[in-house]
């Protein structure tokens, strides 16, 4: 198969794209979700940075589960059609069984995956209209820690819809405060399940729906436990037209490449229109979406970054229609009584 799947082809409805850092417990959560009742029609794609697929070994032991290995190397890297190949390879094999469609496919990813690339890919199944979703762990005892050191903590949690707390046993008060902060900081948009239980953490982590009501209301955390990630405000004149706007989001994208995580905010077409809702994961876009009823929200777009200071910011785009300030922490800078449509 050297294309997407065909139309014909019943999709599922979500492709949960599961994802944390090295050792925060993403298969652990994965199989207890799988020994819930919820997780009936789910299939599995386990990807594995190495050569020997531990994971995928290790889930197989859960009962019969349509599942497809990755283990040609980190499937944000390495991979070009395998993973749209093996997509359609599950859709196939179940179109031509009795069992209703799949509700979902879950990627579990290698621990240094990196989600924007992943995302990148998934973009040949848009024809399929499957609604895409990160779902990220983070170990509540050395997220911050390892934040410091790896920049794909910070990716994987900027990139989710729904970070999830692990490891609630083992983690000292402080390391968990100091998650719940680096959490706050990399994704103040995300929904955070902290919960102990494990049965119901797993049904939360997959289930729960996205924020909605103040939908572009990030709150940042009190401290910064992650000196490397910065949150901005940007805003555009009065004479900024909506063309010099998408310049900008495009040109930010060039200039700031991976230093840049995370974007949502608002853009006006003219004074009387509904705002546009734009957001990116990485570098990569989805289509602006038109919300009718967050019109009266404040036109600006909110920058999460890594490495990236307000006065490179400036400096880069002194000519263009639009002025940067920093994110004061626990104050929302937008508002919105909407829900806003996927990307996750």
């Amino acid at each position: 198969m050297s294309e997407a799947p065909a139309l014909a082809l019943a999709p599922p409805g979500e492709f949960v794209l599961l994802a944390g850092f090295l050792g925060s417990g993403k298969t652990s959560l994965l199989l207890d979700w799988l020994a819930l009742p919820e997780a009936a029609d789910t299939a599995v794609i386990v990807n594995e940075a190495g050569e020997i697929d531990i994971d995928g070994a290790v889930i197989a032991t859960s009962g019969r589960l349509p599942m497809a290995m990755l283990s040609n190397g980190c499937v944000c890297c390495s991979l070009n059609n395998d993973l749209v190949e093996t997509v359609g390879a599950l859709l196939e094999a179940r179109a031509e069984s009795s069992a209703p469609p799949f509700r979902r496919i879950v990627l579990e990813c290698s621990g240094l995956s990196m989600p924007g690339p992943i995302l990148r890919t998934l973009g040949a199944l848009a024809p399929l209209g499957m609604r895409v979703r990160v779902l990220a762990t983070c170990d509540a005892g050395q997220a911050a820690e390892r934040a410091k050191h790896f920049e794909e903590v910070a990716a994987q949690l900027a990139a989710a819809a729904t970070i999830v707390l692990t490891r609630l046993d083992l983690a000292a008060p402080q390391a968990l405060a100091e998650a719940r902060a680096l959490v706050g900081t990399a994704n103040p948009f995300a929904t955070l399940v902290e919960e102990a239980d494990r049965a119901r953490r797993a049904a939360l982590a997959f289930t729960a729906p996205l924020p909605s009501g103040a939908a572009l209301s990030p709150t940042a955390a009190a401290a910064q436990p992650h000196p490397r990630i910065a949150t901005a405000l940007a805003r555009f004149t009065d004479a900024a037209t909506l063309d010099d706007k998408f310049d900008f989001l495009e040109n930010l994208a060039a200039f700031a490449g991976e230093r840049l995580l995370r974007v949502k905010g608002f853009l006006y077409p003219h004074a009387s229109a509904a705002p546009l809702l734009v957001q990116a994961v990485g570098s990569l876009f989805t289509p602006p979406a038109t919300l009718p009823a967050a019109k009266g929200a404040e036109e600006a777009v909110v920058l999460i970054s890594r490495d990236l200071p307000l006065s490179e910011l400036r400096a880069a785009f002194a000519g263009a229609p639009v002025s940067f300030s920093g994110l004061q922490p626990g104050r929302p800078p937008l508002r919105a009584q909407a829900a806003a449509p996927s990307l996750d």
